[in-house]
Formats: C-alpha cells, structure tokens, sequence
C-alpha cells in the first residue's frame, strides 16, 4: 500500500507499516473489545471521552480514544474512502479527453496518446498510471508490453516482486519498464471498453454528466441536508443561478439538458431496463385486446418493448412535446409503428393524460418528485383511469432497513440522496409508496422489488375499485371516463393547485427524459 501523497510522515508511517503489525494491532483491539464492560449505571457525569451532550457514554468513542493502534489501522481507510471522489474525476477526465476511443484500435504509448487527444504527457502519465489498477481497485487500462515471441498479442506488465508467495516467472515475462514515463504503453481493459464514445451499450454519457453536472450538484448536499431541499443552481455556480431548481436550471442551460438527456438514455439500457421491466409484469392480464399509456415515457422505448411483447396491446406515449416527438423513430425501430401513438402534454395539468386505457405505466418518475408533487401527478393519472385501470409504477423500492445487514448492498439509500441532492425527489421503501398511494386515493395491490439496479413494480388500483374479469371487460364510450372534477376531493384539489401555483412554466413542462 502506498500513500506517500496523502499524510505527514508519522501517519505514512503507520499507513505503510506492515502486515504484521496490523494483526497485532488487530488482536490487540478485539483483546480491548473482550476486556470493555459496557455499564448502563456509569455517573452520567464521568470523565470518559466518550460522554455525549446527553451525559451519555458511546463505546465506539472509547474504543478509538483508548487505542492509538486502532487509529492507526482505520486512518488510511477512512481518509481514501473521503477522497473517493478523487478516483471519480480521473474516470471522467479520461473519458472526456476520448482515451478509450484512441485505445479502441489497440495499445499505445502515452506520448501517442498525449498527442491524439491534446494533453500534456508528463500529466497524461500520471492518469494513466493511477487508472491501470490499485490493489482490489480494477482498472480501466492496462499497461502492456511487447511479447518474447513474435506474433502474439501484447502482454500484460504485472509486477510480481512483492507477491507475497515464493514464484518462479520467466525474466521475459517481466521485462523492466521503459526508462521514460511516456514510453510506457496501455490497453484498455472490459472496463475501459464501456467508456467508448460509440460503443455498444457506452456509460460515456452518464461519466461525463457525472463528473461536471451532477459532480458539482452533489456540492450542495450539506445545504440540502441542512434545509432538506436542495439549491441545485447555487451549487452550479454562475451568474443567476442560484435559487434555481434541477429543472429550472436544465430549462435555462441547453447544453447541461443535453448532456443528461443523453446520460438517461445511456443508462436506461441497465438501470431502466426496459426489457427486463417489460417482462416482470402481465401487462394483458388475459384480456385478448388492451391500451396502455406510458406517462412520462421518454421517447417510447419502454411503451415498445410493452406492446411487442403483448399480442393484441396498443400503446400510447405521453410526455413533453420535445420528447415524444423523437418516438417515432423508435416505434419503427422496434416494429409497433401501427401499435403506438403519442401525445404531448404535461402530468401536471388536470384533463392531459390520455383517459380511459386498461393500464397506466410510470417508470422512474415520482422519484423525481416531492410527496406534494407525485399526490398531485397520481391524482391526474388516477382521474385518466377506468375504475378498473391499473397503474404500474416502475421504481427502486428501497429496503425498509430494520437494521444493518452486513451481508446486503443496498444502493437505494445512495440513489435517495441523489434525489435530494439534485431534484429535491427521494427513494421510497414499500409501506412509504402504500402511503402515497393511500394519501393520492389509490391503494397498491402488489409490490416486487427489482434487481441490484433495476426497477420494482408496484401495482396500484383507486381506492375501492375491485379489477373486472378479464371477459367481462368492454372498451367504455368516452363519456365514462371520469374526469378530474369528479374525482377529486376537496383536499386532493388543493393540493393540485398549490403545486400548479409553485411550478414554474419550466418546471411544468419538462418530464424526465429516462426511456429510449
């Protein structure tokens, strides 16, 4: 381990120490953990550091206070976890800079590199080395040398002077390393392949909104926390930004829409999944010829995948007028032309969305949004519905957390405060989507958690309505659609219209772009 960059010498010190002396301070830690006696009786007015503003006594403070071999061992850890952002910002230079494009053709050396994409090579050298693998850290290149034998492919440089076990390597399989820094040559790994500007399935895009937009968005999380909403514009910075919201700020800014539109569309392939979603739901639900309306639905990709999926279903995508105007190519693309239609609108005005289908589908929308807001839009959708619609809701539905779960990584928690920190929206855990359903006059049917990644479907119903046999049902003359009026409660339109009176024209208009 090196971290001749990070500390004063006495910390590097420790830092560097070596294996041996970790376990000894390792079993000289849990020794202390095994001799600590936790008293609930301790004077609330003792002297131990570990005493709170309560009077209270926390064991974790006495244990770090007590130990300066534990100090030592959990300094590092928590110091690299805190610049974690630094290993963040190189991927995104190196993607911005297009050095996976230059490497697509096969390795080069870093004065080539250097020149091709426009950087100092003497810097360039230093990114390139802190991004071909640290320790557990896989890399997006890999440096590379020539092969002993004529004809093979270039081989990986692996370094196995400190291999901790005794190994016998041919000396030409571990060639000394080019005398100058920029000599040195680099492939790109499974990794690095996935930041092609043209590349099948490319997270390019997300990288790049990643490091510019979204990296300084995430600048604002201590006023969000502090506030619990967030000043995305302020954390932007420039001229008149501040007070804007998300929306606002990608309204006024037309290269910043673009660079997160075109990042929603990359990502949608994995964190959308639109085949995968389309698949974990019986959209027909037996009935030989259904309608659905996707709300928000992007540019139809989503909406496609549904209806060519479902023999005697027709689609209809509802979104932003710039959007949904992209569909058409899509529809094509996917073989539904015949099948789909779209209408432009916005979900927050009463009477927009299309009325009357047998299910409603909304994937990563309300997320987006405050529990004011998404009451509002699920009361829109819910005057649309047949009493008895259905309306699916593809969303992460985060983990209740009745406790820490060693063995489960939960990315929810970290996707909610992305939510705060740019939208001011949230993640929601099953009995919170309940709520909001209960609180817009719906109620959820079934609720299935996604993947690691992926999205889960919440079924929800109005209040009420119990679903028609699927041979019963009949296509009703537009005159039974239930309008928004009827719908409505006294409270439930108030809420619309403190919303409308809030939104700004901006704000009102523009839907995340997530499907394609």
């Amino acid at each position: 381990m090196r971290a001749t960059l990070l500390f004063s010498p006495g910390i590097e010190a420790a830092a560097v120490s070596s294996w041996t002396r970790r376990r000894r301070a390792g079993r000289a830690a849990s020794r202390q953990v095994r001799r600590m006696k936790v008293s609930a009786t301790m004077d609330s007015g003792g002297g131990s550091s570990g005493q709170g503003q309560s009077g209270g006594w926390d064991p974790a403070v006495e244990f770090v206070e007590a130990n300066e071999g534990v100090r030592n061992f959990l300094a590092f850890p928590v110091a690299f976890v805190s610049a974690s952002n630094w290993l963040a910002q190189a991927i995104y230079v190196a993607a911005k800079l297009g050095i996976p494009d230059v490497l697509a053709g096969g390795p080069r050396a870093v004065s080539e590199i250097a020149a091709e994409v426009g950087a100092d090579p003497d810097a360039l050298s230093r990114l390139m080395r802190s991004l071909a693998g640290q320790g557990p850290i896989p890399g997006i290149f890999i440096e590379v040398f020539e092969p002993p034998v004529p004809g093979l492919p270039m081989l990986p440089r692996v370094d196995l002077s400190n291999f901790p076990l005794p190994i016998a390597v041919p000396p030409q399989l571990t060639p000394d390393p080019p005398a100058s820094e920029l000599d040195r040559r680099y492939a790109l790994t499974p990794l690095g392949a996935m930041l092609r500007e043209d590349g099948t399935g490319t997270i390019r895009p997300w990288t790049i909104f990643a490091g510019e937009e979204l990296g300084r968005g995430w600048t604002g999380l201590l006023g969000a926390v502090q506030t619990g909403h967030p000043d995305y514009g302020a954390a932007q910075g420039g001229d008149g930004a501040a007070g804007l919201g998300f929306w606002d700020y990608m309204g006024a800014n037309p290269v910043a829409q673009q660079t997160f539109d075109e990042s929603m569309r990359a990502l949608s392939a994995y964190t959308a999944a639109a085949g995968e979603a389309a698949d974990s739901y019986d959209w027909a639900a037996g009935a030989a010829a259904m309608t659905v309306v996707d709300v928000g639905g992007g540019t139809g990709g989503l909406l496609a995948d549904i209806v060519r999926r479902t023999p005697g279903a027709e689609g209809v995508l509802f979104d932003r007028p710039s959007v949904v105007a992209e569909s058409e190519a899509v529809f094509v693309e996917k073989g539904v032309a015949g099948r789909c239609q779209a209408k432009a609108g916005s979900f927050f005005v009463p009477g927009d969305i299309p009325a009357g289908a047998d299910v409603y589908v909304m994937k990563n929308i309300l997320h987006d949004w405050d529990d004011a807001d998404c009451r509002a839009i699920l009361r829109n959708v819910g005057a649309a519905m047949r009493p008895d619609s259905r309306l699916v809701v593809l969303e992460v539905i985060r983990s209740e957390r009745a406790g820490y779960e060693p063995w489960t990584l939960d990315l929810a928690d970290y996707f909610d405060l992305n939510m705060l920190v740019t939208v001011g929206g949230r993640e929601r855990s099953a009995g919170e989507w309940r709520r909001l359903a209960e609180a817009a006059g719906m109620e959820v049917s079934s609720a299935a958690p996604g993947s690691l990644i992926g999205c889960g479907t919440i079924e929800m119903r109005l209040s009420g309505a119990a679903p028609a046999p699927p041979a019963e049902r009949e296509a009703p003359p537009a005159s039974a659609a239930v309008t928004a009026a009827e719908r409505l409660t006294d409270d439930a339109a108030a809420d619309v219209e403190e919303v409308a009176a809030r939104a700004s024209l901006q704000r009102t208009a523009v839907q995340y772009p997530d499907d394609t």
